[in-house]
C-alpha cells in the first residue's frame, strides 16, 4: 500500500506542476517565448522551433505521467532535469533578474528555484510501481490529501518567489 501512496502522490502532484506550467506556456506563449529567448541558450534563429519543441515536451511529460511503468517518470525528471540546468547556467552567468517561464507570475533565477526542481526531481525519481494493487478508499483519501498539502505549498513558494525581486531589469 505504501509504494501505491508514494507513487500516486509523486504522479498527483507532478500532474498538477506539469498542468499548471503548461497552461501558462499555452496563454502566456509569447511571454514564455521569450523567458526562453532571455536564457541565452537557445540560439535566435532556432527560437521558432525550440519553443513549441519545449511546450510538447512539457505536455508529453503530463500525459506519460498516467502511463504505467516509468516512462512518465523519466520524461518529467529529464524535462525538470533540462529546466534546472538552463537556469543553473544562467546563474552561474549572474543572470537573476530573467523570468524563469514557471508559471504565471514572473519569477526571477534563484537558488530556490534549483532546490524546488531539485525536489521535483526527486518526486520524478523513475522506480517501479507493484502492479495488481487496488486502493482502498483510505489510501486514495491520504494520497489526495498529500498532494493537496504538496500542490498548496508548491502554489505558495511559487508566489513568495515571484515576490522576491523585479523581472526584466537589465542588471548586466
Amino acid at each position: 500500500m505504501l509504494d501505491w501512496i508514494v507513487h500516486s502522490v509523486a504522479v498527483g502532484t507532478l500532474a498538477l506542476v506539469f498542468g499548471l506550467a503548461l497552461s501558462h506556456k499555452l496563454r502566456a506563449y509569447a511571454r514564455f517565448r521569450a523567458s526562453l529567448q532571455a536564457y541565452g541558450i537557445v540560439p535566435e534563429f532556432l527560437l521558432g522551433v525550440a519553443t513549441p519543441l519545449i511546450v510538447a515536451l512539457e505536455a508529453a511529460a503530463l500525459v506519460c505521467l498516467f502511463l504505467p511503468g516509468v516512462p512518465g517518470s523519466l520524461l518529467a525528471f529529464a524535462t525538470l532535469g533540462i529546466y534546472t540546468v538552463a537556469m543553473g547556467v544562467n546563474l552561474a552567468r549572474g543572470r537573476r533578474y530573467i523570468d524563469c517561464g514557471c508559471g504565471d507570475l514572473p519569477t526571477p533565477l534563484s537558488s530556490w528555484l534549483l532546490l524546488r526542481n531539485g525536489l521535483l526531481m526527486a518526486l520524478a525519481w523513475p522506480y517501479g510501481l507493484h502492479a495488481g494493487y487496488v486502493a482502498s478508499p483510505a489510501a486514495w483519501l491520504l494520497a489526495g490529501a498529500v498532494v493537496l498539502v504538496l500542490v498548496v505549498f508548491y502554489l505558495t513558494m511559487e508566489q513568495l518567489l515571484a515576490n522576491t525581486g523585479v523581472v526584466g531589469e537589465d542588471h548586466g
